[in-house]
C-alpha cells in the first residue's frame, strides 16, 4: 500500500496481513495529535464505495466503539481516506496462541484453562451484544502479559457491512484455516452462528492441547470432506494428562450437529468453572470416571434453576429438601453399592465402544455408501471405512477390494477438483494436473487419438515410482489412474481416426461458421487448432491453414473481437 497516512494516523509498519489478499492489511500506526500507538486495519474500497455502504460502515465502527471488555481489543473508531476505509484498534503487544503452539508444540492444560475462561467470557459478551466474531483462531488471541485478549473483532452476522459489499473480504481458503471452521459453515466467507463461534473456540482449545487442528487434510478438498465426516481424536489420546472434564467439554464443542453443542457461551463458562473446581479438588474416583458435568449446587432453588437454564437443561426440582446432617460422611457416589455397578457399567460401555468393527462389517457399510453414487457419500466411505480397513486389516480378505475402491474414489475426487480449477481458472498445483488438463483439451476438441497419446505420455512419465518421492506419488496416483481409465474408455469407443481427419472436419466447420457471419465462433476453432497442434509436424499444413484464416480475418476487420 502506497499510503503513509490515513486521516489522523501515520502508518509505520505492517503488523500482519493475509498474503493472499490485497483488500485488507493491519498496520502499526501513531495517532499524530494524541501520540498514541494503535493497530489499524485497512480496507481497499473499489471506486471509493457508495454513500450507503460508507454510512453502514460508519455506524458499525460506532457500534464497535461501545464494546468494553478486558479480554476484547478496544476499537477507537474508523474513517475514510480516498479509496480506503480503516478501523483503529488498541495496539496489543505479545505473542498469540498460534505463536505459543509453534514455539512449544502444545500447551499444558492448566495454561489453556487460564486463557480459555476470560476468552469464553468475552465471546459471551459479544453474543449478548448481538455480535458474532466468526474468525476465532489461535492467531486471534494475544497473550498480553498474563491476560488473553481477543482481537480482530468485526461482526460477521447477516446485518453487518463485513458480510457483504466493499468491506467483505473475499480470498482463497487455506487448508489450515478450513480445519478450524464449523462443519455447517465450511467456507471462509460463510456466515457463522453463535454456536459456530463455540465450535471455533473448542477448535482453538483442541489445537492448543494437542498441537494440531481437530480436522486433518493437506488440500482444501480433503479438509472439506474430513470436516463433514471425520471425528477428531480425543484430546486425552495425545495429551494424556488432560482431565477428563476438559476432554468431554471439547468433544461437546466440536460436535458436528450445532444442536449438540453447549447452548451458549455462558453455559461453556459455567462448565469451565466446574472443570477448574474439579481439577483443583480431590474428587472421588467415581466422580472422575463416571460423570461429565453435574448440575451446579446452589444455595437456593431459584439460583439452581438459573444455572440449569444456562446449561440448557429442563428446569426441574432436584429435591424438595436436603439433609443438613448425614450418618455416613462418605459421598453417595463413592459408596461401594454405587461405585461397583457404575464402574462395571462404564467398563462394559468402554469395551463396546472400543471393540473394533470387523472387516466384513466395514465392507458392508462402505458398499452402502458407495452405492449412493454421490461424491460426498464416496468420500465418507473412503474416510470412515475403506482407509481404516486397509490400515487395520492390511492382509485381510477384503484388503485388495478396499484398496481398489480407495483408488476409484480418489480418481473421482481428483477429476472433480481439477474440473473446478479449470472452470474457475485457478492455478494448477503439480505436473500431473497440468498434463491431464492438456490431454482433456484434446479430448474435448474431439481428437481422441492425440488425447490417448497425451494420457499415455502422462502415465509413462508419472506412473513410474522410480525417482518420485512418496508425497509426489500420493499426489500423482489419482490422476495417473484416471489417465489409465481414460485410455481404456477412449480406446473402446473410438475408431482411432487420424488427427488430420479431425482437423479437416474442424476447418470445414469453421469455414461454414465464418460464411454465416459467426466470425467469433470460427476464430475460436482456428485458435484451438493453432494452440493444440502447433508442434505436431504431421498436421502442419492444416495448422498453417488455420493461421492463414486468422490472419485474413484480422486484416479484413481489425475491430473484429477475438476470444
Amino acid at each position: 500500500m502506497a499510503l503513509s497516512k490515513l486521516g489522523p494516523l501515520a502508518l509505520e509498519s505492517p503488523l500482519g496481513s493475509n498474503p493472499t489478499s490485497k483488500d485488507a492489511r493491519v498496520w502499526r500506526a501513531v495517532h499524530v495529535s494524541l501520540r498514541r500507538s494503535v493497530a489499524v486495519r485497512v480496507f481497499h474500497i473499489a471506486f471509493a464505495g457508495t454513500i450507503e455502504s460508507r454510512t453502514k460502515f460508519a455506524a458499525e465502527w460506532e457500534r464497535l466503539k461501545t464494546i468494553e471488555h478486558p479480554a476484547i481489543v478496544k476499537c477507537y473508531g474508523g474513517g475514510f481516506e480516498n479509496s480506503y476505509a480503516y478501523l483503529a484498534h488498541e495496539l496489543i503487544e505479545g505473542p498469540t496462541i498460534a505463536d505459543e503452539i509453534s514455539r512449544r508444540g502444545r500447551l499444558p492444560w492448566e495454561t489453556v484453562l487460564d486463557w480459555a475462561e476470560p476468552i469464553i467470557d468475552a465471546i459471551g459478551y459479544l453474543h449478548a451484544n448481538g455480535i458474532v466474531h466468526g474468525r476465532i483462531a489461535p492467531d486471534k488471541i494475544i497473550i498480553a502479559g498474563l491476560s488473553p485478549v481477543l482481537i480482530d473483532v468485526r461482526d460477521e452476522n447477516g446485518s453487518s457491512p463485513f458480510r457483504s459489499g466493499p468491506y467483505h473480504i473475499q480470498r482463497p481458503r487455506l487448508p489450515i484455516e478450513l480445519a478450524r471452521r464449523p462443519p455447517e459453515s465450511p467456507g471462509m466467507n460463510d456466515e457463522v452462528s453463535n454456536r459456530g463461534d463455540l465450535y471455533q473456540f473448542g477448535a482453538v482449545m483442541y489445537e492448543a492441547l494437542t498441537g494440531t487442528p481437530p480436522i486433518s487434510g493437506k488440500t482444501v478438498q480433503e479438509v472439506t470432506a474430513n470436516l463433514q465426516y471425520q471425528t477428531p481424536m480425543k484430546v486425552a489420546s495425545t495429551a494424556m494428562e488432560t482431565p477428563v472434564w476438559i476432554d468431554t467439554l471439547i468433544s461437546q464443542l466440536l460436535s458436528k450437529d450445532p444442536n449438540m453443542r453447549p447452548v451458549s457461551a455462558e453455559a461453556v463458562k459455567l462448565q469451565l468453572a466446574e472443570v477448574r473446581r474439579r481439577s483443583m479438588s480431590r474428587g472421588g474416583v467415581a466422580e472422575h470416571a463416571s460423570s461429565g458435568f453435574t448440575a451446579l449446587v446452589k444455595t437456593d432453588q431459584s439460583t439452581r434453576a438459573e444455572a440449569r437454564s444456562v446449561l440448557g437443561r429442563d428446569e426441574t426440582v432436584v429435591s424438595k429438601s436436603t439433609r443438613s446432617e448425614s450418618i455416613d460422611a462418605t459421598p453417595w457416589h463413592d459408596q461401594a453399592l454405587i461405585l461397583l455397578p457404575v464402574l462395571g457399567l462404564l467398563l462394559a460401555m468402554l469395551v463396546w465402544v472400543a471393540w473394533p468393527m470387523s472387516e466384513s462389517k466395514m465392507r458392508v457399510r462402505a458398499e452402502a455408501l458407495l452405492a449412493e453414487g454421490t461424491r460426498s457419500s464416496m468420500s465418507q466411505a473412503r474416510i470412515s471405512y475403506l482407509e481404516p480397513m486397509v490400515g487395520q486389516f492390511p492382509d485381510g480378505e477384503h484388503s485388495q477390494w478396499a484398496s481398489e475402491q480407495i483408488d476409484r474414489v480418489r480418481m473421482i475426487e481428483a477429476e472433480h477438483a481439477l474440473t473446478v480449477k479449470l472452470n474457475r481458472n485457478l492455478p494448477l498445483k503439480n505436473e500431473a494436473e497440468r498434463l491431464f488438463a492438456e490431454a482433456m483439451e484434446f479430448e474435448k476438441f474431439g481428437d481422441q487419438v492425440t488425447a490417448i497419446d497425451k494420457y499415455q505420455s502422462m502415465i509413462t512419465l508419472l506412473g513410474d515410482e522410480k525417482g518420485l518421492t512418496k508425497e509426489e506419488l500420493d499426489d500423482y496416483r489419482p490422476l495417473v489412474n484416471l489417465a489409465r481409465s481414460k485410455v481404456a474408455e477412449i480406446s473402446a469407443s473410438t475408431d482411432q481416426s487420424e488427427a488430420a481427419r479431425i482437423l479437416t472436419s474442424k476447418l470445414d466447420e469453421a469455414d461454414q461458421l465464418f460464411a454465416q457471419g459467426s466470425t467469433i465462433a470460427a476464430k475460436k476453432i482456428w485458435y484451438s487448432i493453432v494452440e493444440l497442434y502447433a508442434n505436431n509436424a504431421a498436421v502442419e499444413p492444416l495448422v498453417r491453414i488455420a493461421q492463414d484464416r486468422l490472419a485474413e480475418t484480422s486484416a479484413g476487420n481489425s475491430m473484429d473481437p477475438t476470444p
